[in-house]
C-alpha cells in the first residue's frame, strides 16, 4: 500500500456509524432535544426515519410518511430539511421543508408530534410560508432554530443557471436569500423586529442575508453562535460563507472571489471566508464547527465537504481569517453533516450510508512518494518495466483522452482477491492500485493511479518529464501546450493533466468508482502468443483474481470494430464517457440515465426537454429522432468549452464518436 498523503491530511477516517441501516437517498441527520440517545434521518422522497444511537442498532421505526405528496421531478426536489423546535421535548413541534407542485413550490410548515410521541402526526400539518421555484433545482431547502430562537429557512434563486431572475441581488423576493422568521408569534409567523430589511421600502422583512446562488446546508457554531453556509457555485468557484445581518453574499454579481459575466463587486458584498476552484469542488455541502471529543484534534474546525468530488476538508477561523485549512479525505457524495446529541459529527452520504469520524492509527503514516519511480510499481521506471504484481489489462469502449493511447494495470495487496458481490459489482481489498498510463505516440504524458485507502479511493496524478526518465506528482491541475510533434500525435494542442479533486468527479460513488474494470469491459480477446487468443474476464477468473464468479453480462462491442450493431456502440460509448454522472442518484444535473442496460424508453433521451439550457436551439431536445442539429447530446459532444461534454479535461472532440452518435440519431424515428 502506498503509504502516507500529499497533503498533510488530517489524521482521521470515516466509519459506518450504523453498519447495520441503510437509507434511500438519505438528507438530514440529528437528534432531537431532549433525546440525546436518539437519532432522526430525512429521506428524499419524503420518509423519516428515527433509531437508537448505538453502534449495533438493527431496527427503525417510521415517524413519517409524506412520499405521496412530495414532489421529486428534479434531482434537487423532494424532502429537504427539518428542525426541531427548541422546546421540542414539552412541545413536540417540528419544521420540514419540501417540494411540491400545482404549482411549483417550496413549503414550510410545522407537524406535530402523535399522542404516543412516536411519531409525526402527519393530519397535524400547519402551512408556515411556501415560496413558488420556477425550476426544479436551486430550492434551498434548510431549516435551522438559531441561538436566538428564531427559525432560519434558505431558498435559491429559482434554479436554471445564472440567475436568469436576477433573483440574488433582488430583496423583493425570497429567492437567493437567507429567513429568519419568528414562529412563536403572529398566525402563522412574526418578522422579528430586528431584522435587518424590516423598514426598508420593497424588502421582504423576512429576509436575514442575500445574495446567495444556492445555500446548501448551513449550521449555527454550538459555541459561537456563528452562522455558517455551504453556497453551491455556477461554473467556477464553490464558497463557504459565515452569514451576519443583511450580508450580501455577491450572487449573482459574484461568485466566491471573483466576478461573475463582468459583474462589479459593490462596497457592502461580503466575501466567504474560503472558495475552491472548480477544479477542486462542484457542489459544495456546509458541515458544522465540530465540538465533540472522539477526534480531538477536529475540536473547533469547521468540516464541509464537496458532493460532486467526495473530498472533504476542515479549516480555523480566527474571526477574520482561515489561519488553518486541510483536506480530510474523500467521504463519498457528501448529502449532509448532522450532529448528535453528544456533539459528535455524522454525515449522510447517497450510498444509503451514516458516517462518523474516528483517529487514524499509526499504520496510516508515512510519506508519499513524490515521484513515480519511488512508488514501487514498475522495476525499471524509465523502461517501464511493471513491477511484477501489475496484472494488465484492456476494455472494449475507452473514456476519450483527446486520442491518447493507454496502458493499464492493476496491483492487490497481499495477494488478496476482488470480491464479487451478488449484483456483479466488484467489492476491492484495502491497498488495491489501478495504474494508468497516458501516450501520445511513444512520448508519455502522465501516469495516473487510483488507490483504495481507508478513506476510499484517491486519484493521484504523475507527469512526466521531457527526458522521459521519470514522473512528478502533481498537487492541482495542470494545462499544458503540446510541441508540434506532440500535437500531432493526438487531436489537441493542449494536454491537461487532472488534480487530485478532479479525479473523483468521473470516479463516482455511483459508477463504483472504477469505470473500465467491469466485467462487460473485460470480456474481451487478447493475445496470449503467437496467433493465439484467449478470453481476458475467463483468464482472470482462471488465475483466482476473482473471490466468486464474475457475472457474464452481454459484452460491450469492440469500439475499433466497425462490423457491429451501431445502437450498442453508442449506447456502451455514452456508457462509458457519460454514464457515471448521468444515471440515477448520480452528479449530473440533467435526469437522463446513460447506462448501457437502461431500455431506450426509459433513459430520457429521445425527446426529454433539456435540464441546463438549450444552447440557443429553438426545439432542442436531448435526443430528436432524425435531427442530430436539434440534440444536445451530439451538440454537446461537439463543443470543448464549459457546455461540452465531457466537461473535464476535454479539449478536442472525439470525431469518430460524434460521427456515430450523428448517425445513431438520424436512424431513429
Amino acid at each position: 500500500m502506498l503509504r502516507g498523503d500529499p497533503d498533510g491530511l488530517a489524521a482521521v477516517r470515516f466509519v459506518p456509524a450504523f453498519p447495520q441501516l441503510r437509507f434511500q437517498r438519505p438528507l438530514w441527520v440529528g437528534s432531537p432535544p431532549g433525546r440525546t440517545n436518539e437519532l432522526w434521518v430525512l429521506e428524499q422522497d419524503g420518509r423519516i426515519w428515527a433509531f437508537e444511537n448505538r453502534l449495533e442498532v438493527t431496527e427503525r421505526r417510521l415517524v413519517l410518511d409524506i412520499s405521496e405528496k412530495v414532489y421529486r421531478r428534479h434531482n434537487e426536489e423532494g424532502l429537504l430539511g427539518l428542525a426541531f423546535h427548541p422546546g421540542f421535548a414539552r412541545n413536540g413541534r417540528v419544521y420540514i421543508h419540501y417540494s411540491a407542485d400545482g404549482p411549483r413550490r417550496g413549503v414550510v410548515a410545522r407537524l406535530q408530534l402523535s399522542a404516543d410521541r412516536t411519531r409525526l402526526d402527519p393530519t397535524s400539518e400547519s402551512l408556515v410560508l411556501e415560496q413558488a421555484q420556477p425550476w426544479g433545482n436551486h430550492n434551498g431547502g434548510g431549516l435551522e432554530f438559531g441561538p436566538d430562537g428564531y427559525l432560519y429557512v434558505s431558498f435559491g434563486d429559482g434554479g436554471a443557471a445564472n440567475d436568469p431572475l436576477g433573483s440574488g441581488q433582488d430583496v423583493s423576493t425570497w429567492l437567493g436569500a437567507m429567513l429568519r422568521i419568528d414562529v412563536d408569534a403572529g398566525e402563522r409567523y412574526a418578522v422579528p423586529t430586528d431584522n435587518p430589511f424590516i423598514h426598508r421600502a420593497g424588502a421582504r422583512p423576512e429576509i436575514w442575508a442575500y445574495g446567495l446562488r444556492n445555500v446548501w446546508r448551513f449550521s449555527f457554531d454550538r459555541v459561537t453562535g456563528a452562522l455558517w453556509a455551504g453556497d453551491v457555485g455556477q461554473n467556477a468557484w464553490e464558497e463557504i460563507d459565515i452569514l451576519t445581518a443583511g450580508g450580501n453574499y455577491g450572487w449573482n454579481a459574484r461568485e466566491g472571489h471573483e466576478a461573475f459575466r463582468r459583474g462589479v463587486k459593490q462596497k457592502d458584498m461580503i466575501d466567504p471566508v474560503v472558495s475552491h476552484p472548480v477544479q477542486e469542488a462542484r457542489s459544495i455541502t456546509g458541515g458544522y464547527v465540530y465540538r465533540g471529543s472522539a477526534v480531538p484534534s477536529l475540536q473547533g474546525a469547521y468540516v464541509y465537504a464537496d458532493y460532486a468530488t467526495g473530498w472533504m476538508w476542515a479549516l480555523r477561523w480566527s474571526g477574520s481569517a482561515v489561519t488553518q485549512q486541510m483536506r480530510l479525505g474523500r467521504g463519498g457524495p457528501v448529502s449532509s453533516f448532522g450532529e448528535d446529541g453528544k456533539g459528535e459529527l455524522l454525515f449522510a452520504s447517497f450510498d444509503g450510508r451514516l458516517y462518523g469520524f474516528a483517529p487514524v492509527g499509526a499504520e496510516s503514516e508515512g510519506v508519499f512518494p513524490r515521484r513515480l519511480s519511488a512508488t514501487g510499481l514498475f522495476l525499471d521506471t524509465q523502461a517501464m518495466v511493471p513491477n511484477p504484481a501489475l496484472i494488465p489489462y484492456s476494455v472494449n469502449v475507452p473514456l476519450w483522452a483527446d486520442g491518447a493511447e493507454k496502458s493499464r494495470y492493476v496491483m492487490l495487496p497481499r495477494m488478496e482477491r476482488i470480491r464479487v458481490d451478488r449484483d456483479g459489482s466488484y467489492r476491492y481489498p484495502i491497498g488495491t492500485i489501478f495504474v494508468k498510463t497516458f501516450l501520445a505516440g511513444e512520448f508519455r504524458l502522465e501516469t495516473r493511479l487510483l488507490v483504495l485507502r481507508e478513506n476510499g479511493w484517491a486519484g493521484f496524478t504523475y507527469a512526466w518529464d521531457d527526458a522521459q526518465e521519470d514522473a512528478v506528482l502533481l498537487d492541482a491541475r495542470v494545462n499544458r501546450p503540446l510541441s508540434d510533434a506532440l500535437a500531432g500525435q493526438l487531436a489537441s494542442k493542449v494536454w491537461t493533466y487532472p488534480g487530485r479533486a478532479d479525479c473523483t468527479s468521473c470516479h463516482t460513488a455511483q459508477a463504483g468508482f472504477i469505470l473500465g474494470f467491469r466485467s462487460e469491459q473485460l470480456d474481451r480477446p487478447r493475445a496470449v502468443g503467437a496467433g493465439k487468443q484467449e478470453n481476458q474476464l475467463q483468464a482472470f477468473a482462471h488465475i483466482g483474481l476473482f473471490d466468486g464468479e464474475p457475472r457474464s453480462d452481454p459484452a460491450w462491442p469492440d469500439w475499433t470494430e466497425t462490423r457491429t450493431d451501431p445502437t450498442a456502440q453508442v449506447r456502451a460509448y455514452l456508457d462509458a464517457n457519460c454514464a457515471y454522472c448521468h444515471q440515477p442518484g448520480g452528479t449530473g444535473n440533467a435526469r437522463i440515465d446513460l447506462r448501457y442496460g437502461t431500455p431506450l424508453g426509459e433513459a430520457r433521451l429521445v425527446n426529454e426537454a433539456p435540464g441546463q439550457g438549450d444552447l440557443g436551439v429553438l426545439g432542442a431536445r436531448v435526443v430528436v429522432p432524425g435531427q442530430p442539429k436539434a440534440s444536445l447530446l451530439y451538440l454537446r459532444m461537439l463543443r470543448t468549452d464549459a457546455a461540452g461534454m465531457p466537461n473535464l479535461a476535454h479539449n478536442a472532440v472525439d470525431p469518430t464518436a460524434a460521427a456515430r452518435v450523428r448517425t445513431w440519431i438520424e436512424s431513429l424515428r
